[in-house]
């Protein structure tokens, strides 16, 4: 099982979880590793006895070779400090003939960051460095700045032909606007920001980019390893339902694995046993597990260099597994592929010291506020959190703010409707991907909902659009995945519609298509009516991990472009955040009532 890709150099995917923990210090700003007093000479006479000399700067050809060797690497290229710490090692290279030279590559450093990070200053900052490489004579540095300029164009839209823009209307109460019938969203027609290929990779960005595709797509042998030495496997983690339990298997790195299945015999239950080689366990666990599926988890040092986790399973449910990264992960989920619709005991299993990572389980829903129909419990999930703080426009909205102010009003609006609504996180804190749509299935959700904010290199590119799980059959979606999950981004199909058959995923494709088109048509018809004019950019689908494993109609919103200064502003704006809010509200509405209708047939 392939667990990483090579990213295409032009479309190396941002990741996003502990990288933008920082944001980007300022060129040549002094550190505290250096003399802040810059080339002050020091006497020996009067320096303090036993202190430590001045670390000599690295030579240009080590700070190289340093930035390759970190980029190169899928584990450390993952923490903006280790990548802060080689540009910073470039610059100070800057001396005497390598100034120009190790300018240039500063300048390559920070921009190949900025298209894994998808946090603007890191761009404004490799172009202050090409134009500092410039002044020293090293002549590549203008095409490398002028290639950054081409690529993000201006905020101006393309032109286009907008279509009429409907009066305004007096604001419907969310029972009349849900009470219109359901028709599949308006066909948009393609312009030129849909439809125009990706252009070719420019020289300049590609070798800035070069080293960020190396690596190897080959899926690992057991006693392989992607990092140094063995790796540590440092916690188990499961969440549990009456038909459901996810578990996750944590590494620092990723290494060979193997499952084998045992069958029940007299006196013992089927098991489950994953193999990690070279591995190190942090500490044996043996403990019980809530819900129906697993009975317990173990983990163990099989031998010096294996660790085995091993499941006990009761039943014949049906096993699954994929991996995630940021940090590594196999997640492993039993359960039958379709939920029981009644409000399930909900139990999650963290470990001692996360106790309150996820909140509450809902109180079953009264029967006087049950929703519409059979569709009563939604989660929203607010995108980002924490020390992910999602993409950062060039006035430093981040993503993670605009998705939490955005899900906090929309599950206001949802209660106001009569639904229960289960936030996968009401603050700003850390949430894995595997935690969002875990709660949403041991909630016994009827629907969830991922609210996000998009990104792009092109700083003209504007609009919403909505997307269902699927293979993603375009680039664009591709590599916006890429950015949302947070890995690599791959080439490889095969493994996409692995992932989907081994995961069902197919199976509620269609009520997700449906509820992401109703979602597209009311959010854009209400900026449209209410804020000011949107480019519809239609309902697309993808392979986003926030939504695999989700037992119920899925979908994820972009709301704009956090990448264009205008949007920008927009997702910052209380008005516009409701107006999205209400949008998402009366779809979800809408889609209840259809389903009530079919139910009653």
């Amino acid at each position: 099982m392939a667990l990483g890709h090579v990213p295409d150099p032009m479309l190396a995917a941002p990741v996003l979880l502990a990288l933008l923990l920082a944001a980007p210090a300022p060129s040549g700003a002094p550190s505290r590793h250096s003399a802040a007093g810059g080339s002050r000479t020091v006497s020996t006479a009067h320096a303090r006895p036993g202190a430590r000399p001045p670390a000599r700067a690295a030579s240009l050809e080590q700070a190289k070779a340093a930035m390759t060797a970190l980029q190169r690497d899928p584990v450390k290229r993952r923490y903006r400090h280790n990548w802060e710490r080689a540009v910073r090692n470039l610059e100070r290279a800057a001396r005497g003939p390598d100034a120009g030279p190790a300018l240039l590559e500063a300048a390559r450093a920070r921009y190949a960051l900025y298209r894994w990070s998808a946090n603007e200053a890191d761009r404004d900052e490799a172009l202050r460095l090409a134009g500092r490489a410039t002044a020293k004579g090293a002549k590549p540095a203008a095409a490398l700045a002028a290639a950054i300029r081409a690529e993000a164009g201006d905020d101006r839209p393309e032109p286009r032909h907008p279509a009429p823009r409907p009066a305004a209307a007096p604001r419907q109460s969310p029972a009349a606007a849900s009470a219109r019938p359901i028709e599949p969203a308006v066909p948009v027609e393609p312009d030129a920001q849909d439809t125009a290929p990706e252009a070719p990779p420019d020289p300049a960005l590609a070798a800035a980019l070069a080293d960020l595709s190396a690596g190897s797509a080959e899926p690992m042998r057991l006693g392989d390893s992607g990092g140094e030495g063995p790796a540590r496997v440092s916690q188990v983690r499961s969440w549990s339902s009456g038909d459901y339990t996810r578990v996750a298997i944590y590494l620092s790195h990723w290494v060979g694995w193997q499952k084998l299945e045992l069958p029940a015999a007299p006196g013992s239950p089927r098991r489950l046993a994953l193999d990690f080689r070279p591995a190190e366990l942090d500490r044996a666990l043996a403990r019980p597990v809530d819900g129906k599926q697993v009975d317990r988890v173990r983990a163990a040092q099989n031998d010096a260099e294996t660790v085995r986790v091993v499941l006990d399973l009761p039943g014949a449910d049906r096993v699954r597994l994929f991996g995630l990264d940021d940090p590594p992960r196999l997640i492993v989920d039993v359960g039958s592929a379709e939920p029981a619709r009644k409000a399930p005991a909900v139990a999650a299993v963290p470990p001692a010291h996360a106790a309150d990572s996820l909140p509450p389980p809902p109180p079953p829903p009264s029967p006087e506020r049950s929703g519409t129909g059979s569709i009563r419990r939604i989660v929203v999930d607010a995108g980002h959190g924490g020390q992910d703080p999602g993409a950062i426009g060039a006035g430093r909205v981040r993503e993670k703010d605009v998705t939490l102010a955005i899900a906090t009003r929309l599950a206001r609006q949802l209660r106001e409707d009569g639904f229960e609504v289960v936030l996968t996180r009401d603050r700003d804190r850390t949430l894995a991907l595997e935690e969002r749509t875990a709660l949403a299935n041991t909630a016994g959700a009827d629907l969830f909902v991922s609210v996000h904010a998009n990104a792009h290199p092109r700083r003209n590119r504007v609009g919403i659009e909505t997307y269902f799980l699927n293979v993603a059959d375009d680039r664009y979606a591709a590599r916006l995945a890429a950015r949302e999950n947070g890995v690599d981004l791959g080439s490889a199909d095969e493994q996409a519609n692995r992932i989907l058959t081994d995961l069902d995923a197919k199976t509620s494709a269609s009520s997700s298509h449906r509820l992401a088109s109703l979602v597209q048509r009311e959010v854009t018809g209400g900026v449209r009516a209410r804020v000011g004019d949107v480019r519809d950019l239609g309902v697309k689908s993808a392979l986003f991990y926030v939504l695999l494993g989700a037992r119920m109609p899925a979908v994820l919103v972009e709301t704009g472009f956090i990448s264009n200064r205008e949007e920008e502003r927009r997702l910052a704006s209380p008005r516009y955040q409701d107006e999205v809010a209400a949008g998402i509200s009366r779809a979800v509405s809408a889609y209840a009532r259809s389903e009530a209708r079919v139910a009653a047939r």
